[in-house]
């Protein structure tokens, strides 16, 4: 189905609809959502897919009355229960009582400093009869038993930061089922976690949603997941729902897309959306400054959040010019060893230290992370030329920072006409490349990409990817990249290291931990893996 298809399901009670909703930047140009209309009937999974920027997250925030900053809507109705969730008071008898949300990132649902138990227990007296203190506690314990959480007062009294990535989505579930909502809102629900928790978390959610008369919108960049749940799927392309239909008789996907296959390699590397430009292909997977002497290394590294130790005498070398890949479960202590290697974090003992034989001065800061919210690490009132031209502006004129600018853009595969756009008006691929465009201009020598694509759909993250290569090629950049995606890490670096409880499991060349892993944490990745076997390329091609 082409065009301006309607995903609305036959015979159905309908417990949401949108119908001819729009949604555009508030100063003007093309819009972010176009015409949409659908229908959620009770009881039923209505999946969504399409690419990064394509308008998914826009759509399913609508069902909570909710739009991005610097968006607004311009034509159109939505309906939740027979509510309008845009009227200020019918948003508060929907929220939370009749349509709940979670998202990828956890942290955005938990109060980092309200306890597990208080926090859910203040949702279930909002939104349930339950008042006494006795009966929101028994309403608490049987939450955190439905997501396969611990009930006991201990576990209640844990705050949010003293739980792993898995546990606190199972918080933020807990959370949003309490008060039995009838609309459950998913917006890549499992796309943080490593391969053994987004397999649980999938098999959760499929109970969650396989009883009773909820209904569910589910994005996901997982077709075989949607398909597996959802009664009816629609796609979006460019803002527009271009095709629904069942999952036995799958939506075909748009004209445009490379087909990057779950285990293959890298795709052609172009970020959707007008002002991308095809990246390079990464062709060869020899480090580019191998050889030429300097390493990246961390000799015996201790950190902690507050009193709770994250790393254990973490030592690891990064030759330079070299990709190597940081896998491990959630909450092993990725991010927080990424942290200190960009100097964010700072350890309770060891060294990271950055040496390069012959390296010309006049550098930045050696090294520099790029997060994996480019969202959040670029200010949404600000636009592109704005963000680059700050650290640019400490070292150039201002003629000479705007050509920067521009050649930086140029760098990482993006037209000069966006540096006018603010990021809310850019796909998830645009920004996560003005984000690293950002980075470069501080001149690092390494970069530590924090799950940079994992946000990403499998085309938009294969160009990000394929980018860094490039950049490793042109610019002799040493990349340090944590990732939950093991097919990634598989064709992307050379080295790889797994982290288990904040140590060290196994370390050594990509192609024999991927193929013949010798700690146990490694084979549970691998054995859940999307159930692909990871074929690594020939590194002494």
């Amino acid at each position: 189905m082409t065009g301006n298809a309607t995903a609305r399901p036959v015979g159905a009670d309908p417990l949401a609809e949108i119908s001819g909703l729009s949604l555009g930047p508030v100063q003007g140009g093309p819009p972010v959502l176009h015409d949409a209309r659908l229908t959620v009937p009770r009881g039923q999974v209505l999946g969504v897919v399409g690419r990064s920027g394509s308008g998914k997250s826009s759509l399913a925030y609508s069902l909570l009355g909710h739009v991005r900053p610097g968006l607004e809507v311009r034509s159109g109705t939505v309906r939740v229960a027979g509510l309008d969730p845009f009227d200020r008071a019918d948003a508060r008898r929907l929220r939370g009582r009749v349509v709940s949300f979670l998202g990828q990132d956890p942290a955005s649902a938990l109060n980092p400093a309200l306890r597990i138990g208080t926090q859910i227990g203040e949702a279930v007296r909002l939104r349930s009869p339950a008042r006494r203190a006795h009966e929101v506690r028994a309403q608490v314990e049987e939450l955190l038993l439905s997501v396969r959480l611990p009930a006991d007062r201990a576990f209640r009294r844990r705050l949010p930061s003293q739980v792993s990535g898995g546990q606190a989505q199972r918080v933020a579930l807990a959370l949003a089922l309490a008060g039995t909502p009838a609309l459950l809102v998913l917006d890549e629900p499992t796309s943080g976690l490593d391969t053994v928790l987004a397999d649980r978390m999938r098999g959760l959610l499929a109970e969650v949603l396989s009883g009773g008369d909820r209904a569910a919108l589910l994005v996901s960049h997982d077709p075989a997941w949607v398909a597996s749940v959802a009664h009816e799927v629609v796609r979006l392309e460019g803002g527009r729902i271009t095709g629904a239909g069942t999952p036995d008789a799958p939506v075909p996907a748009p004209r445009s897309s490379a087909g990057f296959p779950a285990g293959g390699g890298p795709g052609p590397g172009r970020a959707p959306g007008a002002g991308s430009r095809e990246a390079p292909r990464t062709e060869s997977r020899e480090a580019p400054g191998a050889g030429s002497g300097g390493a990246l290394s961390v000799r015996g590294l201790h950190a902690a959040h507050g009193r709770v130790s994250v790393l254990h005498g973490v030592s690891l070398t990064v030759p330079a010019g070299s990709c190597t890949a940081v896998v491990g479960p959630s909450g092993s202590g990725k991010t927080t060893l990424a942290r200190c290697l960009a100097g964010l974090h700072r350890p309770a003992r060891g060294t990271v230290e950055w040496r390069e034989d012959g390296a010309e001065g006049g550098h930045g800061a050696p090294v520099q992370l790029v997060a994996q919210d480019a969202r959040g690490a670029l200010n949404p009132r600000e636009s592109v030329r704005a963000a680059l031209m700050r650290p640019l502006g400490r070292r150039h004129s201002a003629a000479d920072a705007a050509r920067e600018a521009a050649r930086l853009l140029d760098l990482v595969s993006l037209d000069a006409d966006l540096l006018a756009r603010r990021p809310g008006e850019l796909s998830g691929g645009q920004r996560q490349r003005v984000a690293l465009a950002r980075t470069l201009a501080a001149q690092p020598r390494v970069l530590v990409c924090d799950e940079i694509t994992s946000a990403l759909d499998r085309e938009t993250a294969s160009g990000i990817l394929a980018l860094l290569g490039s950049l490793r090629r042109t610019l002799g950049v040493t990349v340090v990249m944590v990732t939950h995606d093991l097919t990634a890490a598989a064709h992307h670096a050379e080295r790889a290291v797994v982290l288990d409880a904040g140590r060290v499991a196994e370390a050594g060349p990509v192609d024999r931990v991927l193929t013949a892993p010798e700690h146990p944490v490694t084979r549970a990745l691998l054995t859940h893996a999307d159930g692909v076997v990871l074929a690594v390329p020939d590194q002494r091609r």
